[in-house]
């Protein structure tokens, strides 16, 4: 699995749905030099789609971004949230979308991977072309401040006494409802999912102790951190485990019990059509570029630091980030049956 990455926070404000034209042949051709190169983004407006809720670690995450590629490419950068079905309404409302340039995805694996082979999305995983993986966010075993587990193992005890009764928030499909998977397999438990369609809503149903605990993310989980506790990071990286004091790693608690998961996150991404990057690869790579000048600015460096999500970001750039998107897909290919089973 990837290591990668470096955590985010901003004023949410949630925007309406729009209907985008695109810019005519005149604008894309006036955007090229007597060279044939790309010396200016062709419209006036791009869109990020998001596939969930305002409020959430993906929305979070674009919005804080937004400004700073507006600034890069010198035009206004929307947000739409189309939330819904474990992420496959946004996704299938970008794919739907026009792949001229003027709209990208910033959406999140395991779900995209779940849409395609749990729910029977109608696109494929090479829609879809990775500009980046800007976020690897590790997963969160997290209780409510209240509860009674104040260990991993007293959690875990619980389960083994009350197998089935032992609710956790999930949204389906993805990395925290795969942890859920793997942790009934590793440990021979049996848990109860309930599951949510954003980060947002499962924080807040963890708050109001609708479930014994969440499995979430070290960055997400920070916005809820003075009213929960968490007892366990799937992650080994010093810097991660420091986010919050004296809370030790996923598999170096799950060692005693001679067992361990892979280190699994919310891997964060921003995407282009792949029939885009097919057809127009200069158009593609002017915005690959530019997204990589915005990531490592000074500006931007400065914003992710402010936010602590320098901790769980990183430009990895397209090529591995295609190479990453496609692993993780094989990820939820081999667990699908187990997936699978948990929506009934």
């Amino acid at each position: 699995m990837y290591k990668v990455f470096k955590r985010l926070s901003v004023p949410l404000v949630v925007s309406s749905v729009v209907v985008l034209t695109a810019c005519g042949s005149d604008s894309q051709e006036e955007a090229v030099g007597e060279n044939g190169e790309m010396t200016e983004w062709p419209h006036d407006e791009i869109t990020l789609i998001i596939p969930f809720d305002a409020g959430g670690s993906v929305d979070v995450m674009a919005r804080g971004m937004a400004p700073y590629l507006e600034d890069e490419l010198g035009v206004d950068v929307r947000i739409e949230n189309h939330p819904g079905a474990s992420a496959q309404i946004g996704a299938s409302q970008f794919i739907n979308s026009p792949d001229d340039g003027s709209v990208f995805f910033v959406g999140t694996q395991l779900y995209l991977s779940a849409n395609i082979a749990l729910q029977g999305a109608d696109f494929s995983i090479d829609d879809f072309a990775m500009v980046n993986y800007e976020q690897f966010d590790p997963i969160t075993i997290t209780v409510h401040e209240d509860s009674p587990h104040e260990t991993l193992d007293d959690l875990i005890e619980d389960i083994e006494n009350n197998p089935g009764e032992i609710s956790y928030t999930t949204i389906y499909g993805g990395a925290l409802h795969l942890t859920g998977v793997l942790l009934e397999d590793v440990l021979d438990i049996e848990l109860s999912p309930v599951f949510y369609d954003g980060g947002g809503e499962m924080r807040n149903a963890l708050l109001g102790q609708h479930a014994d605990f969440m499995i979430g993310n070290a960055n997400g989980d920070l916005a809820i951190g003075d009213q929960a506790r968490v007892l366990a990071v799937a992650s080994e990286d010093e810097e991660i485990l420091n986010i919050y004091e004296g809370t030790e790693s996923l598999n170096g608690l799950l060692d005693d019990r001679g067992v361990e998961i892979p280190d699994i996150g919310s891997a964060r991404f921003i995407a282009a059509h792949s029939s885009m990057k097919e057809t127009n690869p200069e158009l593609f790579d002017y915005f690959a570029e530019a997204y990589e000048r915005m990531f490592e600015s000074e500006a931007y460096q400065s914003h992710l630091d402010d936010q602590g999500a320098d901790v769980v970001s990183s430009f990895i750039g397209p090529e591995e980030s295609d190479a990453m998107n496609l692993e993780l897909h094989e990820l939820v290919l081999q667990y699908e049956s187990e997936l699978m089973s948990d929506e009934n």
